[in-house]
């Protein structure tokens, strides 16, 4: 059967076991939780695995659309995670010895994930491919649809295999403890509440910390709130964000887990972030938020609420790009005024009732 002949699920028995791989980060984990559901419905006895980067195990274990995880520890052209050797090696012969029935690689485009994906050893692997690349040993392989919003990639996928839905939305649960946790943080915090999370992966996606702090001083104390700072920890620019803040304002960054970054997030009145998995967080909660895009595309990360979620983009017309040191000086981000990223908070904040109104100063950064 020609591999690129979509409804694999149609042609094939029920597969029992089915592995999903999904080694990137908490974004691209979430934009992927419609195409779980999917899978989910179509194949309701299905015992689903998720294979995935090991900090994103506790969100993975609270999704009714999966029931296992194996964390992943690396690959040769994965460069989410490091790895051992060792290590590799023992996590598939973990995997052979699972004998999955259907094996799917939903990571990208196949040149390094497929390798690593067959190796699981599944009766039935199938999964991306780039465009005009052969299938290989794949059993069904679809095209990946680069340039498309992640979300879509993902169901794309899932409706080749013969699994479609135009569920689009993104799945981030919370939990009573979570919400008690958050509670607890922001105890002595003065609403409304203006959250920051500068921190980015790479540096052509990071704003400028001084930046961020004027914008969410202007906003704090146009609307008689504070500043919350949120992320995995203290990071570069981390202690010149804090000197610039001129509000009151509470660090919270490093303070979290997934769980309790969410419900505190879910509590804010604005987001302040950079494209990033907190970014996400908010899209999938629902939570007013201002995304400064830098070297990625927002038509395919940013959210589609657009009276909820603003993007706030410089055009330039080197993005996308996959530099982390910028040989044009990192122009995509410079050129974002704080003005643009104030204005974009005072809009999405006053569609949703969560403030008056802010006054712009033309002359700021």
């Amino acid at each position: 059967m020609d591999p690129f002949i979509p409804g694999l699920l149609d042609r094939i028995a029920p597969p029992r076991k089915v592995a999903l791989f999904r080694a990137s980060r908490l974004g691209d984990f979430i934009c992927a939780t419609p195409a779980f559901r999917a899978l989910r419905q179509r194949l309701p006895d299905a015992e689903f695995t998720l294979v995935g980067l090991p900090f994103v195990e506790p969100l993975a274990a609270r999704l009714s659309s999966l029931n296992r995880f194996f964390a992943f520890p690396g690959s040769p052209g994965i460069a989410e995670q490091l790895f051992e050797t060792r290590k590799l090696r023992a996590f598939l012969e973990r995997m052979r010895a699972e004998e999955f029935d259907l094996v799917i690689q939903m990571h990208g485009s196949g040149v390094c994930a497929n390798p690593i994906t067959l190796e699981f050893g599944g009766r039935i692997t199938a999964g991306y491919v780039r465009h005009g690349d052969s299938p290989g040993r794949l059993e069904a392989a679809f095209p990946y649809p680069a340039g498309e919003h992640e979300v879509k990639k993902v169901l794309a996928l899932t409706r080749f295999l013969g699994a479609p839905s135009a569920d689009k939305r993104l799945d981030f649960p919370l939990l009573a403890a979570d919400q008690q946790s958050a509670a607890q943080l922001l105890d002595r915090a003065r609403s409304p509440l203006i959250g920051v999370h500068a921190r980015a992966e790479a540096k052509t996606k990071r704003w400028s910390p001084e930046r961020f702090a004027v914008a969410a001083s202007r906003l704090a104390l146009s609307c008689e709130g504070s500043v919350v700072l949120v992320g995995s920890g203290s990071s570069e620019g981390h202690d010149e964000l804090i000197r610039r803040l001129d509000a009151p304002f509470l660090d919270l960054c490093g303070r979290t887990s997934l769980g309790s970054l969410g419900a505190l997030l879910s509590r804010l009145s604005v987001l302040l972030t950079n494209d990033s998995g907190p970014a996400h967080i908010a899209y999938a909660l629902g939570v007013p938020s201002v995304t400064v895009f830098g070297s990625t595309l927002p038509s395919e990360w940013a959210s589609t609420s657009v009276a909820r979620h603003a993007a706030v983009v410089h055009p330039i017309g080197c993005r996308p790009c996959d530099f982390d040191i910028c040989p044009i000086g990192y122009q995509c981000l410079a050129q974002v005024s704080t003005d643009q990223v104030v204005l974009a908070a005072q809009k999405v904040m006053n569609v949703h009732g969560k403030s008056g109104p802010i006054q712009a100063n033309a002359g700021s950064i």
